[in-house]
C-alpha cells in the first residue's frame, strides 16, 4: 500500500544556483586548470552568461536545448575527444555540484514543522533532467555533519518537488503565478501560503506582488547570517500555523 502524502498548509519554495549552490556547469573542466578544454570553455562559458541574451533565456525556459548551446560555443574539442564529449560532461557534472549543507538544515527544520520544500530554479534541462532522475532515490535526512557542502546525489531527494523554468516554460519574474500557481492550487494553497528563498530582487518581488512572502538569500552570506536566516523561516512558520 502506497503511503500517503503529508496534509501540509504552507510550502518554501528555494532557488538553487546562488542560494543553495555556487557551481557551474561543466565544474570537473571549469575548476581544474590542468584540463585540455579549461581555457576554451572557461572564457566561452563567460562570454555566453556575461551577454544574458534572449538564447540563454530561451534555454532557460526550455525552447533552445542544450546541444544548441554547446555548438554555440564553437570549441574545439581535438582528436582525443568523441563529439558529444561536452554535452554528456554537461550532464555529468550536473551531479558533481554541491550544495549547502546548512541551509538544508534549515530547511529540514522547516519540513519537520510541516512545511513543503519546493526546489524552485531558473535553470536549463541538463539540471531538470539530472533532479529529476536523482529523486527516484530513498529520502534521507540531512546528516548532522561539519562538512560545508553536501553533494547534488544526495540532496535532491530532500526536495518535495521541483519546479523548473526549463519545463515550464517561463523564468519567475515573468509570471509568477504561472510558474507557481499549478502547483499551490494542486496541494489546495495559495500564495499567502508560500515563502520564497531567493538571490534575485526581481524574483522575489514579483512573488511578493501576488501575495506571496520573500526572503532575499544569497549563499556568500549565508555562513554569517545562518541564525537570522534560521529565525526568520521560524517566525513566517509561526506566523502561518
Amino acid at each position: 500500500m502506497q503511503a500517503s502524502l503529508p496534509i501540509w498548509d504552507k510550502v518554501i519554495f528555494v532557488d538553487w544556483h546562488g542560494v543553495l549552490s555556487r557551481d557551474p556547469f561543466w565544474i570537473s573542466i571549469l575548476n581544474n586548470p590542468r584540463h585540455p578544454l579549461h581555457r576554451q570553455l572557461s572564457e566561452a562559458v563567460k562570454q555566453l552568461f556575461s551577454r544574458n541574451d534572449l538564447f540563454v533565456r530561451d534555454w532557460m525556459r526550455g525552447s533552445v536545448p542544450a546541444g544548441d548551446i554547446i555548438d554555440s560555443l564553437q570549441i574545439k574539442l581535438g582528436k582525443q575527444y568523441k563529439p558529444d564529449y561536452l554535452l554528456r560532461k554537461l550532464f555529468e557534472d550536473c551531479q558533481r555540484m554541491r550544495t549547502n549543507r546548512r541551509l538544508l538544515q534549515i530547511l529540514q527544520a522547516a519540513q519537520n514543522h510541516g512545511a513543503w520544500i519546493v526546489l524552485a530554479t531558473d535553470n536549463m534541462d541538463c539540471f531538470d533532467q539530472t533532479i529529476r532522475r536523482l529523486q527516484g532515490n530513498r529520502r534521507k535526512p540531512v546528516p548532522a555533519d561539519t562538512d560545508e557542502t553536501q553533494s547534488i546525489t544526495e540532496t535532491a531527494c530532500f526536495f518535495d518537488d521541483l519546479l523548473c523554468s526549463s519545463e515550464r516554460g517561463i523564468l519567475k519574474s515573468e509570471d509568477a503565478p504561472r510558474f507557481y500557481g499549478d502547483w499551490l492550487s494542486n496541494h489546495g494553497l495559495g500564495f499567502r501560503n508560500a515563502l520564497l528563498l531567493d538571490d534575485l530582487e526581481k524574483n522575489c518581488r514579483a512573488f511578493c506582488s501576488v501575495g506571496g512572502s520573500a526572503l532575499r538569500l544569497e549563499i556568500d552570506t549565508l555562513e554569517k547570517k545562518s541564525a537570522t536566516v534560521a529565525a526568520s523561516i521560524g517566525s513566517w512558520l509561526q506566523a502561518n500555523s
